[in-house]
């Protein structure tokens, strides 16, 4: 019985916290994440910023073609994000999706309109064999 309580417990606590990472916060923030083919085909749709948040390193060994890239390590960065028009739609992507959906929470904190957040991070979309530059 108790066993069953626990498990209820932690399933509708888990529920609770994939939820949130698709529900917009308080600012009226429109939030996507959407899969690499998606991402991609939302970019030929769409203008915005493509913000690329991983370190120097990764960014060296590839990127999205036009992407501006701001390491979310670095001291500045959310001074650096603050610059940027929270009007315009930002499509944003890490390695993996770790960072960027820390990188999307800032944002929306900061009153970003629209962000779009690229599930699986660039690992996904050359898993996926989308177009990268080096």
């Amino acid at each position: 019985m108790i066993k069953n309580i626990l498990f209820s417990f932690a399933f509708l606590w888990a529920l609770a916290g994939c939820s949130q990472k698709n529900s917009p916060s308080a600012t009226n923030t429109q939030f996507l994440l959407l899969s690499p083919k998606d991402f991609a085909k939302q970019l030929t749709t769409e203008k915005g910023i493509l913000l690329d948040v991983r370190t120097p390193g990764e960014w060296k060994k590839g990127h999205l073609k036009d992407a501006r890239h701001l390491d979310i390590f670095r001291d500045d960065f959310e001074d650096e994000i603050s610059k940027l028009d929270t009007n315009i739609t930002v499509f944003v992507y890490c390695a993996s999706g770790g960072r960027s959906s820390e990188a999307s929470d800032m944002m929306r904190k900061k009153g970003f309109q629209k962000i779009i957040d690229m599930d699986g991070g660039f690992m996904r979309w050359k898993n996926e064999g989308l177009p990268s530059e080096q």
